[in-house]
């Protein structure tokens, strides 16, 4: 019989171990590709992961399920994600993005499911999927978390907008923004084409 995450955080309040772990083992590759995406460093994705989840553990005891998990989960690691942004741009570190982390693959079997804005040829060749990389790390932050959230994670609208602290509608305008500038990027390094009739 499956378990809600919030009755799994009810009895994480209440001691149990194993509601804890079932709940590392429902989250832990979703919420490490999503650091990933957001940082595009793989190894401090895996490290920001961990990080999360014992913040949620240090927090059990007092866990109110007043909102999803799910979207309490990904509060925890954008707010990681944006110190560490923060943090890699005071210590002036560059990461090369054209660098292939070891198990990549494992992370990148989907582009972006709404295929209206990206062509299928963008699916096939890691060449393409490193440039992907590229244009997303491009966006404005804002940007970038909620077209990741909503296209990688299928987080839904309203929680986005309780992860990023907006409404609704500026969730819809940043992801909108997000495509359209997307879309111009890659038209720009020569992986995606111009189409009157594609719906931005």
């Amino acid at each position: 019989m499956f378990v809600s995450d919030e009755d799994l955080m009810m009895r994480c309040r209440k001691g149990d171990i194993g509601a804890f772990e079932l709940l590392v083992r429902r989250y832990q590759n979703p919420l490490i590709n999503y650091i990933h995406r957001s940082i595009d460093d793989y190894h401090r994705a895996e490290d920001l992961s961990q990080e999360t989840f014992l913040r949620v553990f240090k927090s059990a005891s007092r866990y109110e399920p007043t909102a999803s998990f799910r979207s309490w989960l990904y509060t925890i690691a954008t707010n990681l994600c944006r110190n560490e942004i923060r943090n890699r741009s005071r210590r002036n570190t560059y990461f090369f993005e054209d660098l292939v982390e070891e198990g990549e693959d494992v992370y990148h079997t989907e582009i972006m499911r709404d295929t209206r804005y990206l062509p299928d040829v963008l699916l096939e060749k890691k060449e393409q999927r490193q440039m992907i990389r590229k244009a997303l790390a491009q966006l404005p932050e804002n940007q970038r978390v909620a077209l990741t959230l909503v296209t990688y994670q299928d987080l839904r609208y309203e929680e986005v907008a309780g992860i990023l602290g907006c409404s609704v509608g500026a969730v819809k305008a940043l992801i909108h923004r997000a495509r359209q500038k997307m879309k111009k990027l890659l038209i720009k390094a020569g992986i995606a084409e111009e189409s009157g009739n594609e719906k931005i």
